[in-house]
């Protein structure tokens, strides 16, 4: 007996006490409901997955009311336990039936944007005759945020944007079926100061989103479902490097002026 307690717990030890960055990296070839079953392995594991900075939520396979509740309750908590910053977090659902709610998509950001966020994914596709969730007006004031990936939730602006800027610390945006939508000391004339790659593709009402960006080099629009004046380029064009369009009968009454 004395002799199998003394061979197990090497064993034991050998799985606690793997170095930090390793159980991190562990963690990061993890989908999230796994990693956070490591908190079950020891104390050791549990601080480490409190302290994980990078969480990804894609959701499939939800099946019912009551499990996509449950859901929204799972990544609210795995938030507010957060012992350290979030560097990283994706979302994305692709349902036929109930999408979060816009309370509850701002409370996750307003966590993330006070806790060190700087890649931020949001895909949230939701029912046909449902209308889409807007991108919560704390992120355009998050100086952290370095890359943001938006799908399907609806760009309206800050309500006031502090010396004209949003974004301040983004270099990197892609918005795939975004609108755009007008709105008083919203979207128009902002500054996004430090960006360096705009991808737009599938968007709507894209002259909406005026914006100056002095360290723009590439931007990407591609199968935009509205057409797009050619004023709308002109600020732009002087400084970028890199320039891709879909030439469309949706673009292609703006884009003659250009060749």
């Amino acid at each position: 007996m004395v002799r199998r307690s003394h061979r197990s717990k090497p064993g034991l030890d050998l799985i606690s006490q793997l170095p930090e960055d390793l159980k991190h990296k562990i963690l990061e070839r993890l989908d999230t409901r796994s990693a956070a079953k490591t908190a079950l392995v020891s104390r050791q594991w549990k601080d480490v997955w409190l302290r994980h900075g990078q969480l990804a939520f894609d959701w499939h396979d939800c099946h019912g009311e009551d499990d996509f509740v449950s859901v929204v309750k799972t990544i609210t908590n795995v938030l507010l336990l957060r012992t350290g910053p979030v560097k990283r977090f994706s979302f994305s659902i692709y349902r036929e039936f109930d999408t979060p709610e816009q309370s509850d998509l701002d409370v996750w950001c307003l966590f993330l944007s006070r806790n060190g966020i700087e890649q931020l994914y949001l895909g949230i596709l939701p029912h046909p005759d449902s209308e889409n969730l807007t991108i919560p007006s704390c992120i355009f004031s998050c100086q952290t945020i370095k890359r943001l990936y938006v799908e399907a939730v609806d760009f309206c602006g800050p309500v006031c944007a502090p010396h004209g800027s949003i974004l301040s610390g983004v270099t990197s945006i892609i918005f795939t079926a975004v609108e755009f939508k007008a709105k008083a000391s919203g979207i128009r004339g902002v500054n996004i100061p430090n960006l360096e790659e705009l991808i737009l593709h599938a968007c709507r009402r894209i002259d909406n989103f005026v914006f100056s960006a002095p360290k723009l080099k590439s931007l990407t629009v591609v199968y935009t479902f509205s057409r797009i004046e050619l004023k709308w380029f002109e600020l732009h064009l002087l400084r970028i490097k890199t320039l891709c369009l879909t030439i469309d009968s949706i673009l292609v009454r703006t884009l003659h002026f250009i060749c």
